[in-house]
């Protein structure tokens, strides 16, 4: 079919139906971003009626056809936003945390010089916790960023309580006794 006649179809089919597509688009998103997602369902529309127009003409004229296209296009939109929030973790043999910051004074002396052995020991450590509580402590002692992006980044509320709890879990399971003067002589 020829480009005007798809572009009439098209404007027809926005003439008859913007007023519900709009309120099918405010029932998901709010503010600005109604108009912003309007825009994509309309592109995405013209697209469909393009490919589709020849096979399947009354598609078109079925407003509870056009509903569920507009509402999975929303629905879609919304998954790759959650999707972009989400946090990927990092293996923790890829990161180069140092494991000595857990480690006794006593333990540290023996093996000091060897960088291998205070990753190990601190892999062994790590090990007794989630790989979210790691990266919760990756991030502040590691990588140090404040209390605040680690909040919004992994949707912790409280992270400096929650770091005091992972140490607590630590001294427990290992029987290291005093975690945060090893944070402190052990600064990078």
């Amino acid at each position: 079919m020829e480009k005007y006649v798809i572009d009439i179809l098209f404007t027809e089919i926005l003439n008859r139906h913007q007023r519900f597509f709009i309120s099918l688009i405010r029932d998901k998103f709010q503010g600005d971003e109604v108009h912003d997602v309007y825009q994509d369902v309309c592109l995405h529309l013209y697209e469909i009626l393009n490919r589709h127009w020849n096979n399947q003409q009354d598609l078109f004229n079925s407003k509870t056809w056009l509903r569920t296209v507009v509402i999975n296009f929303c629905l879609s939109e919304l998954r790759k936003r959650n999707q972009i929030k989400r946090v990927k973790l990092v293996p923790e043999k890829d990161t180069a945390f140092q494991r000595s910051i857990f480690a006794e004074p006593d333990e540290i002396s023996g093996i000091e010089n060897n960088k291998h052995d205070l990753q190990g020991v601190l892999y062994d450590l790590l090990q007794l916790i989630s790989k979210h509580d790691a990266m919760i402590l990756k991030m502040k002692y590691y990588y140090g960023k404040p209390s605040s992006y680690i909040s919004r980044k992994l949707n912790v509320a409280h992270v400096d309580v929650s770091i005091g709890r992972i140490k607590e879990r630590i001294q427990k399971k290992s029987g290291i006794k005093n975690i945060d003067e090893l944070i402190a002589k052990n600064r990078w």
